[in-house]
């Protein structure tokens, strides 16, 4: 009995020893796996970084702080020149590393740490160096290659480069992976299908005029019955008044007109006829051209009708020669419309009308005097709207005065020897634009099928000549 309580005595002993043993293995496996995580083999540069340093700044020059500091903690630093300002700050027994970071901080600046020294620069110029240069090539489509080229140089980072070829639409653009992906939705915004504007303008030249004949148009003479006649030659026919006299001086300015008034006096002895004519108002309005132009977004659509007038331009040349040179002026209507598609169906139109008419030549060189009329406006209409520019005028006015010499400048009798015409021409070019925004240029609507179909013609065919005709050479 006793021998089995000793045994069982031994071998409790023996299990709590075992116990003991693996408890001090694991904790001594523990503290020396917490130790072999703990420790971390630090370069030269990173231990000097976590020295202590003590400072005190008062709105010093950054380029002697960061000397100071740098001389106490034994470290090499390089400064970018856009590192500037002062400094105010005191530290005491702080790590370089953080006193560093704090202080550049505070100013917009940061450091990175290569093996043996530190730089500082702007952390903007930090981001930019950390990242990864990418180079992406894009297919244009529908934009101008060379105008997306120009407006990526001021898009691209300070570190990228914009490549394009002409020839093929095709831009290749090295940058950041960040400026690339900002690229990438530039491009997808501005290449795509560029809206077309028909741009159609009515031109019409409306003339408004104002004509008056103004006197008295008479003739007078005496009754007789002579019928005279030299030797045997009597005068046959119509026996005219032994005296005669007549004022027929209208100017004709109102000759096409049926509006007049006319009197007259008659007897056996005399007739005395007067007549008034005049014509209040006229108007003509005359279509001079009806262009239609079909034009990109913000692109320029321009209307012509233009007359080229020469004149002879004199240069004078050595040995007291001349020389003259046939030079051109160009006279006429001139219209530049610049539309550009807003939201909304709208449409904003930069619209530059020019009228110019010939008032004169100058004497001494012979030069054309053109008197032009010019107006900018920039108008916001609906698609289909018509706006309508007017007030680009001429005013002509032509007198006239026909009358017996003396008696017509009589005081009061005189206007019974006078007569007096005017006639005054008002121009104006009114200018009816319309403009329509094309969403499928591919496809016509049914009007303008109608039109192409009403305009189609066939070309002109050669007709052969008697000669091609009987060539036996079959020439």
């Amino acid at each position: 009995m006793k021998s089995s309580m000793r045994k069982v005595g031994e071998v409790r002993a023996l299990v709590l020893l075992l116990m003991v043993v693996l408890a001090c293995t694991m904790a001594a496996a523990q503290d020396g796996g917490g130790d072999t995580g703990k420790k971390e083999v630090l370069t030269e540069l990173e231990q000097r970084m976590q020295k202590n340093i003590s400072v005190d700044f008062r709105d010093m020059p950054i380029d002697d702080v960061i000397r100071i500091m740098a001389e106490q903690a034994d470290v090499d630093i390089i400064k970018s020149p856009s590192v500037t300002g002062n400094v105010t700050a005191k530290l005491t027994e702080v790590p370089l590393g953080e006193a560093l970071s704090n202080i550049l901080a505070a100013h917009g600046y940061g450091y990175v740490a290569d093996k043996n020294m530190i730089r500082i620069s702007p952390l903007a110029e930090i981001t930019q160096m950390s990242q990864s240069m990418v180079h992406k090539i894009y297919h244009v489509t529908y934009a101008n290659v060379l105008d997306v080229e120009k407006a990526l140089n001021k898009f691209k980072s300070a570190q990228g480069m914009v490549s394009s070829n002409p020839g093929t639409s095709h831009l290749i653009v090295t940058d950041t992976e960040a400026q690339i992906k900002a690229i990438d939705t530039f491009i997808e915004e501005i290449d795509r299908i560029t809206p077309q504007i028909l741009v159609e303008a009515r031109i019409y030249d409306i003339t408004c005029r104002d004509t008056l004949d103004l006197g008295i148009e008479w003739e007078a003479g005496r009754a007789t019955t002579y019928n005279g006649g030299i030797g045997n030659n009597p005068i046959a026919g119509r026996r005219d008044p032994f005296i005669t006299s007549g004022f027929l001086g209208a100017t004709s300015k109102t000759e096409d007109t049926t509006g007049a008034f006319r009197i007259g006096w008659l007897n056996d002895s005399i007739d005395i006829d007067a007549i008034l004519r005049a014509q209040q108002e006229s108007i003509n309005a005359k279509l001079l051209a009806n262009p239609r132009i079909l034009v990109l977004d913000n692109e320029q659509a321009i209307f012509d009708i233009v007359r080229e007038i020469p004149y002879k331009e004199t240069t004078a040349a050595g040995g007291g020669l001349q020389t003259e040179t046939i030079r051109f002026k160009e006279v006429g209507v001139k219209l530049i419309v610049t539309p550009h598609v807003a939201r909304d169906g709208m449409l904003r139109l930069n619209i530059i009308p020019e009228f110019g008419v010939i008032v004169g030549t100058d004497d001494i060189t012979n030069v054309p005097t053109v008197d032009t009329r010019r107006v900018n406006t920039i108008a916001l209409v609906k698609d289909g709207q018509t706006v309508v520019l007017g007030g680009l005028r001429k005013k002509d006015v032509s007198r006239q005065v026909n009358k017996v010499p003396v008696l017509g400048d009589l005081p009061l009798v005189g206007l019974l020897f006078r007569f007096e015409g005017e006639d005054t021409t008002n121009t104006e070019l009114v200018v009816f634009i319309t403009p329509k925004i094309i969403e499928q240029p591919s496809i016509m609507t049914d009007r303008e099928s109608e039109a192409y179909e009403a305009t189609e013609f066939e070309g002109p065919m050669p007709v052969p000549t008697r000669a091609e005709q009987g060539n036996a050479c079959g020439l």
